[in-house]
């Protein structure tokens, strides 16, 4: 399987790392169709690019989010966020 490569934005270092998503997934940043399928860059569930938020953590070079899953938004991005902002990460 060829892998993708994408930046994540490590909350503890303040900067971009690797991060790699399998090639079948279709990860994005846009869609015209709300309706489209898209995989949550951080756990490949597949969503509707409508129901999804945009990403804090997973970006294009370009510093652009792609779609993620409210649970992974809220159970994983924010959490994230708010204990490196604490020092607890």
């Amino acid at each position: 399987m060829v892998l993708m490569m994408l930046q994540r934005w490590d909350e503890k270092e303040r900067q971009y790392r690797p991060y790699e998503v399998p090639d079948d997934w279709y990860v994005s940043t846009y869609e015209t169709d709300m309706d489209t399928t898209v995989n949550c860059c951080q756990c490949g569930r597949e969503v509707p690019f409508g129901e999804c938020y945009t990403s804090m953590q997973v970006h294009t070079r370009y510093g652009i989010g792609y779609a993620v899953c409210e649970r992974c938004y809220y159970d994983k991005e924010w959490p994230e966020r708010d204990a490196a902002r604490k020092g607890s990460l």
